[in-house]
């Protein structure tokens, strides 16, 4: 009967020490809850629910957060997620995407510990770029006939164009110098047509010219020596008329004086 009775006692002061250590613990907790907010949490911690908790390393998510008794639990990233530094994400962020429609090209895949690193495509440059990544790829300026290509385009810089100087040409616009126009006189030509910003000059054999030229001279020749022998004739006439004329009145005057001379 003692025994029954000092073991029902042992067992009420057992509990009453176990409703004390909870209620100190209680306490202790309560007052410290304050003072914990109003601490900056240290280097590789996070601060969630008053509390400071570890962050996870890169790769990995907050899958609980952390207790008094346990550290913050962290699972990896989903595929297609990452994290690139320790943090307190519960949710991996996600990998961007390169568009082929933007001109934009993934050089470096994704990975839990990194985002997707992209690129221009050939014909295109960035015109925002961030660290190796671009954000945004434009098409090259095309360069136009009568221009040359004085600067080609790469992934960061655009195509400089500029334009022909007098005596050169371009055709198409992807040389990169402009040609010079050809000299037709060197070569025992003349110049048909001459050339322009974005032609050739149109050269034709000289032969035909000297032909052409002969020819034209021949018939400037007949035609002068036809005008000149129509003159000569012509006047030749009109001295032959007027000779005649004079020549008559001379007879008349004579024929008239004889006659006075014969009747006094």
């Amino acid at each position: 009967m003692c025994f029954l009775e000092l073991r029902t006692t042992r067992l009420k002061s057992a509990k009453m020490m176990n409703r004390g250590c909870l209620l100190i613990f209680s306490i202790i907790t309560t007052q410290l809850m304050p003072f914990k907010e109003a601490l900056e949490c240290m280097m590789g911690e996070y601060k969630v629910n008053g509390q400071c908790c570890p962050t996870c390393h890169p790769g990995y998510r907050v899958h609980e957060t952390c207790s008094l008794m346990t550290g913050t639990t962290c699972v990896p990233c989903d595929p297609g997620t990452y994290t690139a530094h320790r943090s307190g994400l519960k949710d991996c962020l996600q990998c961007k995407v390169c568009d082929p429609a933007f001109g934009l090209v993934t050089r470096r895949e994704c990975s839990p510990i990194s985002n997707t690193v992209c690129g221009c495509s050939p014909g295109y440059f960035c015109t925002n770029m961030k660290d190796d990544d671009c954000e945004m790829c434009v098409a090259h300026r095309v360069c136009t006939p009568g221009q040359y290509v004085k600067s080609r385009g790469t992934e960061r810089n655009n195509t400089i164009c500029e334009e022909c100087q007098a005596g050169t040409f371009s055709p198409n616009g992807t040389l990169d110098q402009c040609l010079p126009w050809t000299n037709c006189t060197t070569q025992g030509s003349f110049e048909e047509k001459p050339g322009t910003n974005t032609t050739d000059a149109l050269c034709s054999p000289k032969s035909n010219l000297q032909l052409t030229l002969i020819g034209i001279l021949f018939i400037i020749i007949i035609a002068v020596i036809a005008f000149i022998a129509f003159i000569i004739l012509v006047v030749t006439l009109v001295r032959k008329t007027t000779e005649k004329q004079e020549g008559g009145r001379t007879h008349q005057n004579e024929s008239s004086s004889k006659a006075e001379a014969s009747h006094p």
